[in-house]
Formats: C-alpha cells, structure tokens, sequence
C-alpha cells in the first residue's frame, strides 16, 4: 500500500509541476499580481490557480477518459471564453495602469485578497486544456482498480506542487517590484498588461481556430 502511495504521490506531484511549468497567460497575470499588488494578494491568486488544478485532477483522477472527449469536443468554446477574459482583464489593467502613470500615483491598487483569489479560479476554470491534461495522466490510475490510497495520493501531489511553483511565480513578482521604484513599477505594470492582452488574443485566436477545425 505503501509503495502505492509514495508511487502515486511522485507521479501526481510531477503531473501539478508539468501543467504549472509552462507559463502561459494565466502565469503572465500572476507575475503581474505580484509585481503591482504585492505578495498577500499574489499567493492569494496562486491558492485560486492551484484549487482548480487540484479540482480538475479529482474529476480526472475519478472519471479518467470519460470527460475527455466532451471537453475536447467544447475546447473552443472554452479557450474563446477563456480569451475574452484575459484580454478584459488585460484591458481593464492596462487602461488603471495609465491612469495611474498619468497621475504619477505610487499607492498600489487596492485588490483584496479574496478577490483575487476568486478571479484567478475563473481565469483557471475555464481553460479546458488543464482538465484533458489531468485526464490523459491519471486515467490510468483511476482505473488500475487498487484502493483509493492511490489516487488520493496522487490528487494531492499534485496540488500542492502546482501551489508551491505559483507561489514561487508570486513572490518572484513581488520581490521584483519591491527593488524598483513606484515608476518603473508602473511602467512595468502598463508593459506586462499590455503582454497579457497579447496573450489573450492568442488564446482566442486558438479557440476560433479550434471551432474552425471540422
């Protein structure tokens, strides 16, 4: 049982590093969170990113490839809405941002925890390409017919490393705006709204092309 359980857990702790690594549009925004709102408020948003991830690899570790093909099959309707979200909030950012430099303020905004943690879910949640990730990894696991230790084990290696690598995302970008000054904060704020709106149309880009695809 043991073995399972130690087996499990490094598989479900390499699958959390393997979908949190890459660092998409999702990541860009949380580099962001730090660097303008500060560590509080980014490890908030990394706690919303990592309990999706953690939740998307229950279903997966506990429907294996059922739920597959009815997300792939609505993959592009996710990503555009996935796309619309993150080029809103990019604009949204990008728009307080130059405000902010226009006025030379150096207060940070003032973003609640829980709000953030609550954005970070939604951004998360509708990226489908996270739950077919978990699902190509741990069906085979949920249907191996062992005890639960297992799975268990794996679901909660697998959250917990995807929470320490954003939390790392977070305090990088809070440890990086507290050595510059409010200015070049700012700046860096403006510029790094402006990547996340690119990142955005990229994802929408890809659900429309997605949807285009017979």
């Amino acid at each position: 049982m043991w073995d399972e359980i130690w087996t499990s857990a490094g598989a479900g702790a390499l699958a959390g590093l393997g979908v949190a690594l890459p660092l998409g549009a999702v990541g860009a925004l949380l580099l962001r969170e730090g660097l303008v709102n500060g560590f509080r408020v980014a490890a908030a948003s990394a706690a919303g990113i990592a309990t999706v991830d953690t939740l998307y690899c229950t279903v997966a570790t506990l429907a294996g490839a059922v739920v597959a093909p009815t997300v792939q099959r609505h993959r592009g309707v996710f990503l555009i809405l996935s796309g619309l979200l993150i080029v809103a909030i990019g604009v949204r950012q990008l728009r307080r941002g130059l405000m902010r430099q226009a006025r030379a303020v150096s207060e940070v905004e003032q973003v609640s925890a829980s709000a953030a943690y609550v954005r970070f879910v939604g951004l998360t949640a509708v990226n489908p390409t996270t739950l077919v990730y978990f699902v190509a990894l741990s069906g085979a696991l949920a249907t191996r017919g062992g005890s639960w230790a297992g799975p268990a084990a794996f679901v909660a290696a697998a959250g917990v490393a995807s929470l320490a690598w954003q939390l790392v995302l977070a305090a990088i970008g809070a440890l990086f705006g507290r050595s510059v000054g409010a200015g070049a904060t700012r700046t860096i704020g403006v510029v790094a709204s402006v990547l996340v709106i690119a990142l955005g149309i990229g994802v929408l880009a890809n659900g429309l092309g997605s949807l285009a695809r017979p």
